[in-house]
């Protein structure tokens, strides 16, 4: 009767955080699929219109254009946030000054995404950057690089490293502290040269700090949207968009709240998707070393 009682105690401490998700998160979500499924104009009546927001949204080119956009936020993001840091800690836990470099490349990760778009702004525009070209003689260079079309938005995907690179630098430094001593002295003492210590030892004893990074990136990945907004506003012509910014887009500049909710469901999907199969990576992992 004791055992019952104290594992009741133990599920109220968890009622409140429980019953905050029911409402604030449950809800919204239970809301934003029905939606979807809704003309919505946020004054008139909402009108149900089945399946045609999805059907609208896949005959719709600014749709398809933010799909892509989004798909290279992905890839190339990922590219960048994982394989620059995981170099970066490599080379400064071999360092002696282990301390100050973590500082210098953890300061852009303190700046808002908002600042860090402002900064970038001021810098690339016909009056930052660019000036200087014009000085070496290469007027064509001479203009807004934010401006142009599909630039725009690898301009944007470097400025997220910038930004992210930090955080996950101090995770995978964080992920080879953690690492045992003694694999490493038994793979040198078996002559293992450095590439084969890293590729054989390392990396794979480094593998659960690098599915935390990879998760965190694709989420942060999939769902931008400060930085664009600050920079481009998804512009010129809407080339620059990604998923997110689209959702914004449809519901509050142009009132169509149903279109809105079906990308914000599109949206959830496919992060759901991925991240199922990111975590049934790490949990399939965890259950076969146990």
């Amino acid at each position: 009767m004791k055992k019952i009682n104290f594992a009741w105690t133990n599920y109220l401490y968890l009622l409140p955080a429980v019953l905050l998700v029911a409402v604030f998160f449950v809800t919204s979500i239970v809301y934003t699929i029905r939606l979807s499924f809704y003309e919505y104009d946020g004054f008139s009546t909402m009108r149900f219109v089945g399946l045609e927001n999805y059907l609208y949204l896949f005959r719709d080119a600014n749709f398809k254009i933010s799909l892509m956009n989004t798909v290279i936020w992905v890839v190339f993001s990922l590219l960048f946030t994982l394989a620059l840091p995981l170099l970066l800690a490599i080379l400064i836990t071999n360092s002696s000054w282990v301390g100050g470099f973590k500082n210098i490349f953890y300061y852009p990760t303190a700046l808002s995404s908002t600042i860090g778009g402002i900064i970038m702004v001021a810098i690339l525009s016909k009056y930052g950057i660019p000036q200087l070209f014009g000085l070496l003689g290469f007027e064509s260079l001479v203009r807004d690089w934010l401006a142009i079309p599909y630039v725009n938005t690898f301009i944007m995907i470097l400025m997220g490293t910038w930004q992210g690179v930090g955080l996950n630098t101090i995770l995978f430094i964080t992920g080879l502290a953690t690492i045992p001593d003694s694999p490493i002295e038994a793979a040198k003492i078996e002559g293992a040269r450095t590439i084969q210590l890293y590729n054989k030892v390392i990396l794979p004893l480094l593998k659960p700090t690098t599915v935390v990074v990879l998760l965190m990136s694709l989420v942060n990945s999939f769902k931008v949207f400060d930085s664009i907004w600050v920079m481009t506003k998804g512009g010129p012509y809407r080339t620059s968009e990604t998923l997110a910014l689209t959702m914004y887009q449809e519901s509050f500049i142009h009132g169509k709240f149903g279109v809105g909710a079906a990308v914000a469901v599109v949206l959830t999907v496919i992060i759901l998707i991925v991240s199922y199969f990111n975590i049934r990576n790490t949990f399939g992992d965890t259950d076969q070393t146990a």
